[in-house]
C-alpha cells in the first residue's frame, strides 16, 4: 500500500510532508495532523484520532465516517431531549454549545443490548439489513422513521439477522455533541 510506504519514508527521513487528498483512508493512515476543509475554509485541525473522536462540527463527523445523528434540545442543566421529547443522556457539554445541537454516535459505539442496565440510551427496532465488512458486521436497524447503523465484531453478533426485533444502545460518554 503506497500510503504505508510514504508514511514509513516520512518517519525515516524526518522531513515535513504535505499531502492533499479526498480519501479519508489516506488521510487517516498517513497523517500526524489533518486539516479538514469545507467550502474553501479550514474547519478543524488535529490528529486523526482527535478529529474522529471529537469532531468540531456535524460536517467533520460525517466526513470522517458513517454516523448516527440526532437533533437535540437543551432542557436545563445537563439535560437534553430528542425531537420527540425523549430524554437522551450525553457526557457534560460546554455551555458554549447553544440550546440546540446534534448528537453524533459512531456505529461502532452502538451495541445490541439485553436490558436497561446495559446502556445509558436505548432504542428498540427491527434489523432491516446486514452487511459483512470482513472482521465486522454492520446492521441497519429501523425504529419508527429512523435508520440506525450498528457495527460489531463478527464474533459478537452470532445469531442476529434481518427481521429480528432488537434493542440497541450506547453510553453517554460515546455521544459527541456538536453545535448547529
Amino acid at each position: 500500500m503506497l500510503e504505508k510506504e510514504l508514511k514509513d519514508l516520512h518517519r525515516e527521513s524526518g522531513k515535513t510532508f504535505v499531502y492533499i487528498t479526498h480519501s479519508l483512508e489516506e488521510a487517516m493512515v498517513m497523517s500526524d495532523r489533518v486539516g479538514v476543509m469545507s467550502r474553501g475554509r479550514l474547519v478543524q485541525i488535529g490528529t486523526p484520532e482527535e478529529i474522529y473522536t471529537r469532531p468540531a462540527t456535524r460536517f467533520v463527523a460525517e466526513f470522517f465516517g458513517e454516523v448516527n445523528s440526532f437533533e437535540v434540545k437543551r432542557e436545563g442543566q445537563g439535560a437534553w431531549t430528542l425531537a420527540d421529547g425523549k430524554p437522551i443522556k450525553v457526557a457534560p457539554v460546554s455551555e458554549a454549545i447553544g440550546d440546540t445541537a446534534t448528537v453524533i454516535v459512531r456505529p461502532e459505539t452502538m451495541r445490541f443490548v439485553t436490558g436497561p442496565a446495559s446502556a445509558d440510551n436505548l432504542i428498540t427496532g427491527k434489523i432491516y439489513n446486514e452487511y459483512s465488512l470482513g472482521s465486522r458486521m454492520q446492521y441497519q436497524v429501523h425504529s419508527g422513521e429512523r435508520i440506525y447503523l450498528v457495527e460489531a465484531a463478527r464474533t459478537a453478533v452470532a445469531g442476529i439477522s434481518a427481521g429480528d426485533t432488537v434493542t440497541i444502545g450506547w453510553d453517554a460518554r460515546d455521544a459527541i455533541v456538536v453545535g448547529d
